[in-house]
């Protein structure tokens, strides 16, 4: 028979590389020393991509949501060539001013100043995040975009100016002195409203598996 009717079937897409990862597909974590406990065999959902725009060039910014139903960002740092995953939480008002002395903190958004910030406490909810000590300013006033789009994956080179699809912020970040895997990043929006993350950097190899959307 020549099969008219046969239906074509849709190719499986394959992960080899957490770049390529979409909304829906899933990922599961090793149970290494480098992620924060509450992340070591974790199996997550990605329920979001976006792209954020630096001076730099493009980093792609992937939303996690666990069985526990709690929310984890990962982004994907190239690194000079050698890539690393960035796995990041944001923080509230109360737990910022909990870990950090707020007139040290504001010292981050000053012009030309680089913040030196003393850890008072690590509170329970971060444990995992964050290590004693202090961390230090690495960046300041730093321009980037945000882009709710994959532009990676659909091989778009993002414009250097705030369009439709994009929008503006300042980001400022700082490390740990003890360890720099262990990160503070603060996203100032032009609504004035600002994010704060703290964040822990990892190889390549965490992740023990990547599936895509829909397969069993």
């Amino acid at each position: 028979m020549f099969g008219f009717n046969k239906k074509k079937e849709t190719p499986v897409r394959s992960l080899t590389k957490p770049v390529e990862l979409a909304q829906g597909d899933i990922l599961v974590l090793k149970e290494r020393q480098s992620l924060p406990k509450v992340l070591r065999g974790q199996e997550l959902e990605v329920t979001g991509i976006a792209t954020h725009q630096y001076s730099y060039g493009l980093e792609k910014e992937v939303t996690l949501r666990s069985i526990g139903n709690e929310t984890y960002y990962m982004s994907i740092d190239d690194n000079d060539g050698d890539p690393v995953l960035c796995f990041s939480i944001k923080i509230e008002r109360a737990q910022v001013e909990a870990i950090f002395d707020l007139e040290q903190f504001a010292i981050l958004f000053e012009e030309e100043s680089y913040a030196k910030l003393d850890v008072n406490s690590i509170p329970e909810s971060v444990k995992d995040w964050l290590v004693g000590g202090s961390y230090h300013q690495t960046l300041t006033h730093g321009e980037a975009y945000y882009f709710k789009d994959d532009l990676i994956a659909k091989g778009i080179t993002a414009s250097s100016s705030e369009d439709d699809d994009s929008e503006a912020f300042q980001c400022h970040e700082g490390e740990s002195s003890q360890s720099d895997n262990y990160g503070l990043s603060i996203e100032v929006w032009s609504s004035g409203e600002t994010d704060v993350f703290l964040s822990v950097t990892t190889p390549l190899d965490v992740i023990a598996e990547m599936w895509p959307h829909g397969k069993n």
